[in-house]
């Protein structure tokens, strides 16, 4: 429509021309003054005509510049401004007015404008604007806070010239603060995700990375920028990267899909990698270290495969049934202690009509079972339902129905009562048979002792009178307390047998280790306490204790501390878990023992073994090295904090009163574990040793 205006007026003012034209042709007025004078009237007709197309054409590109800033106003909440050099104001929109905090739109005066960006900023804002843009005739895009720093803001501004200098400057101000948070966020994510990114180009060329990519890969920024995606994937599993590629390419992403990495050093990981491809054509890939979960996954199947296995193989019938009460698997045992099969099974309803023909019966079992089952359901500790069921041959067993759940399956195992029975009174004749070399204590159902084993008093140092009443767990040392006490309790009251180690106390103090079998006593297949049959493992355990055991100090030995190390590396591989070590000895130690012999040089290893015991936490490790030589390794702890420690067992040592010797004092040197490993580490703690006692002894080197 406006293309058309336009072209009218122009050919209004051809026409206008060309009728001038004729008009003086035909005047025949040959007068050359007149012609003149005629020329000079149609010259002024089509200036004027000139001048009104210039000045519609003008106010349409008006008003159509103003449609277009009113619409990004609206839209994007974009301010325009204008300055004019004629009366050096400036013209501020609503929106540019808001975003600088001006009261309203319209004319203000520059420094009025000025004095609402941040003091700190504005000298800066003033040369450029004034400088730059006004005097140079430059465009300009600055940043800039607001007084109060409460906003920040994009400032475009674009001159324009009337002859070589600058009449007027038109621009735009924009509120970027939350685009510039959320760039800032963003940044953050990838900078410190724990996962690891990478932006590639469209070929699968690494261009950027964060810290986790890095440590994932076991390379730094420089060995990964400009390198091929394809250089760190398992050759078996390149191909089928490729392929992710390409789907990526077509579907825009491709989510979640497994391979292997080779790390630095050709170590292979599990990884899991999702592609996405961003607006400006580039690729970004997010890669998770699967392999715990892996190796979580192949320990679930086989744990899966065993409990089928178990399942199948188990003593006990069982029936797996969904929430509905239909059964869904039978195992072996329970065709043969039924009969009865799945097919037999098939239909809700069918076993209760098979296992309890008695239609009276029936219910009444039907009902307790189901208040039974409502009760496992909520987490209530219930009482198993017993009831007598008739077999496919006619034959009736007394059995006890115990439920259990497992996400949105039920299993239901059948107890024999009469088969239970006969084991209770098998197992007290055996009890009876062997009660003076069989560590047995009966209990109640509250595991209040009812009645124990001569050979239990005797291990124990208590009469049987002074154990009755009591509770089992008053014999137990406080370390199995806290470590036994909840799965023994978890697993008695889910009706099953706890197999375990006890750390027991006697009645003078003595520590004694059994090996217990903790069982439900039944009594007309009621639960009415529990048996527990034990084993001394006392030896066992002192041999255990003893091979890791220094035998005149009373620490760890050096079998027990290479151990440790092994473990703590590991941890440190893994999670990058730091710790370091303390390597220390005694200073002139020989000149003890030259002086007063080696039994005095003895009762000073043992006095500095419970010094420095004492002194340092439960999670150091500490332990005999050889000879005089001690080592300490301080998990989770860096450089800094051994040397300190050392420090601070320097002094103590130094203020000591050694028996027979009076004062000693040691050398130390300490290391922190770094990738070279753990035997390079105690080769530095070593040399740090060394020059402790070059630098005159009772020092700590590092």
């Amino acid at each position: 429509m406006k293309k058309y205006s336009f072209s009218m007026l122009t050919l209004i003012a051809v026409i206008i021309i060309f009728a001038g034209v004729i008009v003086m042709s035909l005047s025949g007025d040959t007068q050359p003054r007149a012609h003149i004078k005629h020329l000079a009237l149609y010259g002024l007709l089509l200036t004027a005509v000139f001048i009104v197309i210039f000045k519609y054409r003008l106010e349409k590109e008006n008003q159509k510049h103003a449609s277009i800033v009113s619409l990004a106003e609206s839209i994007g909440r974009i301010g325009s401004f204008e300055w004019s050099r004629g009366d050096g104001m400036l013209f501020l929109s609503d929106v540019a007015a808001e975003h600088m905090g001006l009261e309203k739109a319209g004319k203000t005066g520059l420094d009025a404008f000025l004095k609402k960006v941040d003091p700190e900023e504005r000298d800066s804002v003033s040369a450029w604007l004034l400088q730059n843009c006004i005097e140079k005739g430059e465009k300009i895009r600055i940043y800039f806070e607001t007084n109060g720093k409460e906003k920040l803001i994009r400032f475009t501004a674009v001159p324009s010239f009337e002859g070589s200098a600058v009449d007027r400057v038109r621009g735009i101000i924009e509120d970027v603060t939350e685009n510039i948070k959320a760039k800032r966020e963003r940044e953050m994510i990838f900078r410190q995700s724990r996962d690891g990114i990478a932006i590639l180009d469209v070929e699968g060329t690494i261009k950027d990375m964060n810290v986790a990519f890095e440590n994932l890969t076991g390379r730094n920024r420089s060995e990964l920028s400009d390198r091929n995606l394809t250089g760190l994937i398992h050759s078996e599993d390149r191909e089928k990267a490729e392929d992710m590629l390409q789907v990526l390419l077509t579907t825009g992403y491709y989510d979640r899909f497994e391979l292997r990495l080779i790390k630095k050093g050709g170590q292979e990981i599990n990884v899991q990698m999702n592609l996405i491809l961003l607006p400006n054509g580039s690729i970004m890939l997010t890669v998770r270290d699967v392999s715990a979960i892996t190796e979580y996954q192949q320990k679930l199947a086989r744990s899966e495969k065993y409990l089928r296995q178990l399942f199948e193989v188990s003593p006990i019938p069982l029936s797996l049934n969904s929430r509905t009460g239909r059964p869904v698997a039978l195992n072996k045992k329970f065709l043969e202690t039924f009969g009865y099969n799945l097919e037999d099974l098939a239909h809700k309803g069918v076993w209760w009509t098979l296992a309890f023909p008695n239609e009276q019966y029936r219910v009444i079992t039907r009902e307790r079972w189901k208040k039974y089952a409502r009760s496992v359901l909520n987490g209530e500790q219930a009482t198993p339902v017993q009831a007598t069921v008739t077999c496919r041959d006619g034959a009736k067993r007394e059995i006890i129905f115990l439920y259990s759940v497992f996400d949105d399956m039920g299993v239901v195992a059948f107890s024999d009562i009469t088969e239970r029975v006969e084991a209770e009174e098998r197992l007290q004749e055996y009890v009876a048979i062997v009660d003076d070399n069989v560590l047995v204590v009966r209990m109640d159902i509250n595991l209040v002792i009812q009645s124990v084993s001569k050979a239990f008093c005797r291990i124990s140092e208590y009469k049987e009178a002074e154990l009755l009443g009591r509770t089992i767990f008053e014999l137990f040392h406080e370390d199995s307390l806290s470590e036994v006490r909840s799965a023994l309790l978890e697993s008695i009251y889910a009706g099953k047998v706890w197999k375990g180690e006890i750390k027991r106390v006697s009645k003078h103090g003595e520590v004694f280790w059994t090996q217990s079998m903790l069982h439900p006593v039944f009594k007309n297949g009621i639960k009415t306490g529990f048996v527990s049959v034990s084993a001394d493992i006392t030896d066992k355990k002192r041999i255990e204790i003893i091979s890791v055991t220094d035998k005149l100090t009373g620490i760890f030995n050096r079998m027990k501390l290479d151990e440790v190390l092994m473990t703590e590396f590991t941890r440190f591989r893994r999670f990058g878990q730091p710790y370091s070590l303390i390597v220390f000895d005694i200073d002139f130690f020989k000149r003890v023992n030259d002086t007063y012999g080696h039994l005095a040089g003895d009762e000073v290893l043992k006095a500095l073994a419970k010094l420095i015991k004492s002194s340092i936490r439960e999670a150091d490790v500490f332990g005999r090295w050889g000879g005089e030589e001690f080592l300490i390794i301080c998990c989770g702890t860096e450089l800094e904090g051994a040397f300190n420690l050392a420090s601070k067992l320097r002094r103590k040592v130094e203020l000591f009163e050694f028996p027979e010797v009076d004062k000693l004092t040691c050398s130390f040197g300490v290391a922190q574990i770094d990738e070279a490993g753990t035997d390079n580490m105690v080769k530095r703690a070593d040399d740090a040793l060394y020059r402790a006692k070059q630098s005159g002894r009772n020092r700590v080197e590092k």
